[in-house]
């Protein structure tokens, strides 16, 4: 006899502060029998794990991959082949550069049953937790989310980047954002357009760097932490407060007080 389908539940955790996970997020995690976590950025997540789940952790951070998406994929499908219920957890919202999709698409395929279950973005948390909108009327009425890991090697149409009316929102993009400031001025963006790199949003250590496009291209941006990073451009980073006044370097931080 061929044994019932378990199901699986593609989970959004939020960008990384626990009291921004979703009570339906929250509910199914109490009842998984098996949890496949991301690199949640606080421990304190793991309270909320059930005792008896089996639990793997297969969070990616730049260079320090422990699992493939491929070896993710084939738990999913064996655990819920067993007629398990399982989580998978998810950093910040599974489809915004989550590969909740990929995952997605195997379980149609395997007709094994699934639900999602968004997540608060770190787009949103970033932006919110720095003290500015990323909409705002009279400055920005659209957003557009780029890849940062991908975006100088495709066939990026970068004059309409640059005159993009709206904020851009830059993922994984830290290592890239010198190119990219600089192929964005040479396309006719403006050097003191204002830029913002969050870093943990969300938590106690977050941290945001004010700068703009010109001083990128010419020094560079460096993060201060090891965590993840997003990258806001666009006039909306001057609502954080009046319009910044850089010091000799360009630079303008902000600490836990944002």
């Amino acid at each position: 006899m061929k044994m019932e389908l378990g199901k699986v539940y593609l989970v959004g955790a939020g960008p990384g502060n626990p009291e921004l996970m979703t009570l339906k997020a929250l509910n199914i995690l109490k009842k998984a029998e098996v949890i496949l976590y991301d690199a949640l950025l606080d421990p304190s997540f793991l309270e909320y794990f059930p005792s008896s789940a089996i639990v793997h952790y297969v969070g990616k951070r730049a260079g320090q991959h422990s699992a493939t998406q491929q070896e993710i994929i084939d738990l999913l499908v064996r655990y819920a082949e067993e007629g398990r219920t399982v989580v998978r957890l998810k950093g910040g919202d599974p489809f915004v550069f989550g590969r909740g999709g990929e995952e997605l698409l195997v379980l149609r395929e395997r007709k094994i049953p699934y639900e999602i279950v968004p997540g608060v973005s770190a787009l949103s948390a970033g932006s919110s937790g720095a003290g500015f909108p990323l909409t705002h009327r009279g400055l920005s009425r659209q957003v557009l989310i780029m890849d940062g890991h991908t975006v100088l090697k495709e066939d990026t149409d970068w004059k309409w980047f640059a005159e993009f009316k709206g904020t851009i929102a830059l993922f994984m993009g830290t290592s890239s954002i010198g190119q990219i400031a600089k192929n964005l001025i040479d396309h006719g963006a403006s050097s003191f357009l204002p830029v913002a790199l969050v870093e943990n949003a969300s938590l106690k250590t977050q941290k945001t760097t004010v700068t703009n496009l010109g001083k990128i291209s010419e020094e560079g941006l460096s993060k201060q932490s090891s965590g993840p990073g997003i990258i806001y451009i666009g006039p909306v980073v001057n609502l954080i407060g009046e319009t910044p006044e850089f010091s000799e370097q360009g630079f303008l931080s902000q600490g836990e007080e944002v």
